[in-house]
């Protein structure tokens, strides 16, 4: 299962709010707390966000956000192969 196929079983239509997104760590981050442009906007946040400890970010990285009280915490890079 894709992570896409994933989030649309959590999250079945628009108007349910989602306890996931998706998004890509821009290509600008070189470190600390990244900015992650979230699947269906144009621009990445300016707001940076916590990881899970497990996981350094990177440039470029597919990323799941998971929804933690009023804000996001990233938990893991998506791999599609």
């Amino acid at each position: 299962m894709s992570a896409e196929e994933f989030l649309q079983i959590i999250a079945p239509d628009k108007e349910t709010p989602t306890s996931f997104r998706m998004g890509t760590i821009p290509g600008t981050y070189t470190s600390g707390l990244p900015t992650v442009q979230f699947d269906g906007e144009t621009v990445a946040s300016t707001k940076r966000y916590p990881c899970f400890g497990s996981y350094t970010p990177k440039a470029g990285d597919r990323v799941l956000l998971a929804r933690v009280g009023h804000g996001w915490v990233v938990m893991d890079k998506i791999r599609t192969v």
